[in-house]
């Protein structure tokens, strides 16, 4: 038996010895990234999937080597999992990911900075709160603004109404952290469209105001919310009552895409004097490009905004941001605590556990800030463009064929359409047969009642040719499940 334990090399030490066998087992993980078949998936049935996944053991008495089990994860999972790269990859807002953010996801996990607290991740945390900065000018918010990076869209939104909530009842003098819901918090509303993220119904459950304190507004049939509708809503809750406590614009819907009139809805806000919050995950990154920036006009006077690296900046899972317009406002959430957040930190000093509702979490900033230095406001600018001109073409296409009706135009990268005397099974069928044998991932929705397939366009390095491609592939799949019936 060895004097020198086994497991002594596998921990990552960043001395020259503990660097070379790192780099040495990336370039082993890297091979095992080439697939055997090309398409976005494999046809894999699920049944068989399980039962290739479940004959791996987990944990074995005596480990196995390192490079048996990287290519072990090649063969049996990447080799089997969904290519977002892939130009038939078009289900969801999933996106191939940048070069430079994912060798520096390999930094991140070497390096292992806790963002909680300075004292764990001194350099990390000014580099949040310089990204954070920039975000802050990009969505034109005044000086006072800052953020804090969170896990996805879902969390930056529960995050935003966390702060709502505490907010008002801040303005009647109640601390809802500490002795929670005050009576008035009965008659809270929160509004939205009646296309925003579900997130926002699930905020309000977490809160305990439940869902029913979300009340849906009426969207056009563009699918972004209805300022008429909104002004019924508002001046029917001040004759029952209600207070509305937060306005929720949508920028970007997660199924056609749509952005809300944001700078109306901060005008009715700012009346009733309410949280306005944006959930931009979908379309924040329009504000890289002067072109498209103007969709989102309005976002620089919302209280908070939603950005989404991981959606349409192109970002490795997770990386999500919740940018305010007054970093005073986190105040509302902050708990000292004797081990971490204690409130005596020497001056300059931020712990961003104070802003955030998880502790421990990864230097995500860093990876999105490598990919913001590496290709530049232009080269992402012109990607963007590229993903909403494929968008506006399959909307053309679909719109000229006979056999496909579009159910809106297309606001941003998704297209949504019905089939003609196709019914909700045929295109569920449609899209679970060429899933099932690999050729596409189709996305397939409902818009105010109505089945639809869905195209989402994440891949810049897509063509009008895949496209034209990817109908044709619809097509020939609908004629054969119709022509079955």
């Amino acid at each position: 038996m060895s004097d020198t334990p086994r497991w002594r090399d596998l921990i990552v030490t960043l001395d020259d010895h503990g660097l070379n066998v790192l780099a040495d087992a990336a370039s082993v993980a890297v091979a095992s990234l080439q697939r055997p078949t090309s398409g976005p998936r494999s046809n894999l049935t699920p049944r068989a999937l399980h039962e290739l996944i479940t004959s791996l053991e987990i944990c074995p008495d005596d480990g196995v080597d390192l490079d048996t089990v990287l290519a072990d994860l090649g063969s049996m999972v990447w080799a089997h999992g969904v290519v977002p790269s892939d130009p038939a990859c078009v289900a969801h807002l999933h996106p191939p990911t940048l070069v430079p953010a994912v060798v520096t996801e390999l930094a991140i996990a070497a390096t292992n900075q806790s963002m909680d607290s300075w004292d764990q991740a001194p350099a990390a945390t000014e580099v949040e709160l310089h990204l954070m900065s920039w975000l802050v000018r990009l969505l034109a918010m005044p000086e006072t603004g800052s953020g804090v990076m969170t896990s996805g869209g879902t969390a930056s939104n529960v995050l935003a109404l966390t702060l709502a909530r505490s907010w008002a009842a801040a303005k009647i003098d109640v601390d809802v952290l500490k002795s929670g819901l005050p009576p008035a918090a009965r008659n809270w509303r929160i509004l939205c469209s009646d296309q925003a993220h579900f997130s926002i119904q699930r905020a309000s459950a977490e809160l305990g105001l439940g869902r029913d304190a979300v009340i849906a507004v009426a969207t056009t049939s563009t699918g972004s919310m209805d300022v008429t509708a909104l002004d019924d809503v508002l001046e029917r809750m001040t004759r029952d009552g209600l207070q509305p406590i937060a306005v929720v614009g949508t920028a970007g819907t997660t199924d056609l895409g749509a952005i809300d009139p944001l700078a109306a809805i901060a005008e009715r806000a700012r009346r009733y004097d309410a949280w306005f919050h944006v959930d931009a995950a979908v379309a924040g990154a329009l504000l890289l490009s002067n072109r498209l920036r103007p969709e989102l006009s309005g976002i620089e006077l919302a209280d908070s905004a939603t950005i989404d690296f991981h959606k349409l900046w192109f970002q490795p899972f997770n990386a999500s941001a919740l940018v305010v317009r007054d970093v005073q406002r986190f105040d509302l959430l902050r708990v000292k605590s004797n081990y971490l957040d204690r409130g005596d930190e020497l001056e300059g000093m931020v712990n961003l556990v104070g802003r955030s509702l998880d502790t421990s979490r990864r230097f995500d900033a860093a990876k999105v800030t490598a990919s913001l230095r590496t290709l530049g406001r232009h080269a992402l600018a012109e990607m963007l463009e590229q993903l909403v001109d494929l968008s506006q073409y399959a909307g053309s296409v679909i719109r000229a064929h006979p056999q496909l009706e579009l159910l809106a135009p297309p606001a941003s990268v998704m297209c949504v359409f019905d089939a003609i005397g196709a019914d909700a099974d045929d295109l569920r069928s449609v899209q679970q047969r060429l899933l099932a044998r690999g050729e596409m991932v189709l996305g397939r929705t409902e818009i105010k009642g109505r089945a639809a397939l869905k195209l989402t366009f994440m891949n810049p390095l897509s063509t009008s040719d895949d496209v034209d491609h990817l109908v044709d592939m619809v097509v020939r799949e609908l004629d054969a499940v119709v022509g079955s019936n």
